[in-house]
């Protein structure tokens, strides 16, 4: 290769423009790299100088989607995510889907930039960017360093061979082992989800809908319009109500709003900042009595004075912000006061061993249980029905598939992975014949699948036994591995319809079918049951997230391939800085504590020793029982057609069961944030709904970046005042 050619190849990686010089007259004269970076119909726009448009509909290359720009300003981004993501998940186990926020913060750089930009933003690397930022950014949760890593390290008992410390280097393993599972398995599930039964992932379409509307690209709007229809039949509609919020961005100039959400992503960042930086001196005013000093000093009721905290309320849908306070309410209020007044609790109300708290967070975790069963089986039983009988029907001979389906659409073995969403025949007549998304790279071999996804199991199981040796038993492993596929399937489903994901409580399943291999008198049991639970997780928990950037690269046609790249290089790039801010927080803090009490590493080490029959307080049977058919109740509730008129109203038993393990402090902060939501979009509408994440994105990266400064603050003993 020529300098000159190798050139051409490293501005097509980073997205810039060539200066080329006219060998006749030595003059430079500038050329755009016909990448398809700047696809764009008329009326749009990119940021930077454009001279050269594109068809519109043309194929985007890869490399011109994922740009060394596009991924060093996706880390960037997901850094700051990741940063506060670990350290709110550690206090309250809540972690920040914050897909919306990383577009917003990353079109906000570039458009800082525009004048110095050689080639145009465009919305393909703006997809690029999200995935990296998006999968750097959950990491906390997807290595389970704010849940399954503290449980084995400070919640085992020395009889369950605890606690159990991780080394730099083993820590190292796993986080890398457990962090690329999830996004392989996604791959043969793609076209399943996205092209052959189109589900509406809500939160995929926001984010493809903040892109549209933020390049005011016509493109996307239209192809957005004709995705709305899968909105319809999103089940949940409280969670249905935040996607169409998000998905009517465009009703507010992007020209005009920019700047005015950076502002205000800029002044929230820095009162949070101002507001931890002074909490730290004068540690009082981190919470408010408002109920008097009784309530709070016996029974934990005040508030908290976080602005994180009431973020979370500005985020979440305000229907299920009431759902957590109920659940703090009858939590709190009602069932901790029984269980101290009888004597099934006797310690204090704070002790997660002996006192309430940790009492009636063994009723949250029957609720969740409940609502586990219900989705898991209905799934299961829907995929087998649906799917594997008529299928099975047919091969055999017995019975034809329209028997099972009715007039079912049957979706033939050869048809084209670039079926539009909508039938051909449904499409306008003002889009383009040709497919309606169509990529030159959208399809895999099943030797790339298989290759995928066994370097994926290769690296997760191999994590698992450099963690804990040939203690493993093999049968284990393969279980896991037969699980890991069908609950994918389940979780993605999940997600897809809802928008709302159960990784976290579909993990359980697999513990209790441990429990039927190993017995309870191995020592190494409550371990190997966590680390099982951890890659169960993790997996679930990244094809589901996959699968929604997936959804969102469909809509602005973004090559799937670059997507699913970007979503490797965020998970690896992830991992490591998990793992590096995890065992930071972890050499600064005492853990558990007031500050940082792990309620999702409770929560599973409490599910571990469930299924041994370990660690049940008395007076719980009964009410764990009806907190459990309540539970199943809710979620049958909800998801009956025949009761959508009413199925919004119907309490969410994992948002009770969130109330009830998370201190009443957060909770009731959080639900000023939902009040604060709730006015304003009953007020303004959704148009004002970007304002909202702006607030709540300078308020959740402020308080989380300005703790690593206290962290250094308080390893150097600083004083408090």
């Amino acid at each position: 290769l020529s300098v000159v050619d190798s050139l051409h190849i490293v501005c097509l990686l980073s997205g810039h423009r060539l200066l080329h010089y006219n060998r006749t007259s030595r003059q430079p004269s500038r050329q755009v790299a016909m990448t398809g970076s700047n696809v764009q119909r008329s009326g749009g726009q990119c940021l930077g100088n454009t001279t050269t448009r594109l068809p519109a509909f043309e194929v985007a290359h890869p490399a011109s989607s994922l740009t060394l720009r596009s991924t060093v300003v996706g880390i960037m981004v997901g850094l700051l995510i990741c940063l506060s993501n670990t350290y709110f998940g550690l206090r309250t186990g809540f972690i920040a889907i914050m897909s919306l926020p990383s577009t917003i913060l990353g079109f906000a750089f570039f458009k800082m930039i525009q004048d110095q930009l050689a080639v145009s933003f465009t919305p393909q690397e703006h997809a690029s960017l999200v995935v990296i930022a998006s999968s750097l950014g959950l990491m906390p949760f997807t290595i389970g360093s704010v849940g399954i890593l503290p449980a084995i390290e400070f919640l085992t008992q020395p009889s369950e061979n605890g606690p159990f410390h991780l080394d730099w280097a083993r820590l190292l393993v796993w986080s890398i082992g457990v962090s690329v599972l999830g996004v392989t398995v996604t791959l043969p599930l793609r076209r399943r989800f996205l092209v052959q039964e189109p589900l509406p992932f809500p939160f995929g379409t926001s984010s493809a809908a903040m892109i549209g509307s933020l390049h005011r690209d016509e493109n996307i709007a239209e192809r957005i319009t004709l995705a709305r229809n899968d909105l319809d039949r999103v089940s949940n509609k409280g969670n249905r109500s935040t996607a169409e919020d998000s998905a009517n961005l465009n009703d507010e100039s992007p020209s005009s709003g920019w700047n005015l959400n950076n502002n205000l992503i800029l002044h929230s960042f820095c009162l949070a900042a101002l507001y931890s930086f002074t909490a730290y001196f004068i540690p009082q005013i981190r919470t408010v009595n408002i109920f008097g000093s009784y309530l709070a000093r016996t029974w934990l009721f005040s508030l908290s004075t976080s602005p994180g905290y009431v973020s979370i309320g500005l985020i979440v849908p305000p229907i299920t912000t009431l759902w957590v306070v109920v659940g703090c309410v009858v939590g709190w209020g009602v069932l901790s006061p029984i269980a101290s007044i009888n004597g099934w609790a006797p310690g204090p109300v704070s002790d997660w061993d002996s006192g309430s708290r940790g009492w009636i967070m063994w009723i949250a975790v029957a609720l969740i249980l409940g609502d586990t069963a219900v989705t898991v089986s209905a799934m299961l039983l829907r995929t087998l029905t649906v799917y594997v009988l008529p299928y099975a029907a047919d091969i055999l001979g017995f019975a034809s598939r329209s028997l099972f389906l009715g007039n079912t659409k049957s979706y033939p073995s050869n048809e084209d992975d670039t079926e539009p969403l909508l039938g051909r025949s449904e499409l306008p007549a003002t889009l383009p014949s040709t497919s309606f998304l169509s990529y030159q790279d959208d399809g895999w071999s099943a030797l790339a699948y298989v290759m995928w996804i066994s370097i994926g199991l290769l690296l997760c199981f191999g994590s698992v036994f450099v963690l804990f040796g040939l203690s493993v038993p093999v049968i284990a492993l393969v279980l896991a591995v037969l699980v890991i596929l069908p609950l994918s399937h389940v979780n993605i489903r999940c997600y897809g319809e809802t928008g709302t994901g159960g990784a976290a409580y579909i993990a359980k399943i697999p513990q209790f079918l441990f429990a039927l291999l190993i017995p309870s008198s191995d020592t190494n049991a409550i371990l190997l049951s966590l680390a099982v639970a951890g890659v169960v997780e993790a997996s679930v928990w990244q094809a589901a997230e996959m699968m929604d950037e997936f959804k969102m690269g469909h809509l602005v046609n973004a090559p799937p391939r670059s997507l699913f790249y970007g979503q490797l290089i965020g998970s690896l790039v992830g991992s490591l800085i998990s793992m590096l801010v995890y065992r930071l927080y972890t050499n600064v803090f005492y853990f558990p504590s007031d500050d940082f009490p792990m309620p999702s590493a409770h929560i599973l080490i409490s599910t571990a020793r469930l299924v041994y029959g370990q660690g049940l307080p008395s007076g719980l049977i009964g009410f764990g029982l009806t907190a459990s058919i309540i539970g199943a109740t809710f979620k049958i509730t909800k998801d009956w057609k025949r009761l959508s008129m009413i199925s919004s109203w119907v309490p969410s038993s994992v948002a009770l069961a969130a109330g009830m393990y998370i201190m009443p402090e957060m909770i009731l902060a959080q639900g000023i944030g939902g009040l604060l939501h709730f006015f304003i979009l009953r007020r303004w509408g959704p148009t004002k709904q970007p304002r909202l994440i702006s607030i709540a994105t300078g308020f959740i990266l402020g308080e989380g970046l300005f703790s690593l400064v206290t962290m250094l603050m308080q390893s150097f003993n600083v004083p408090h005042l």
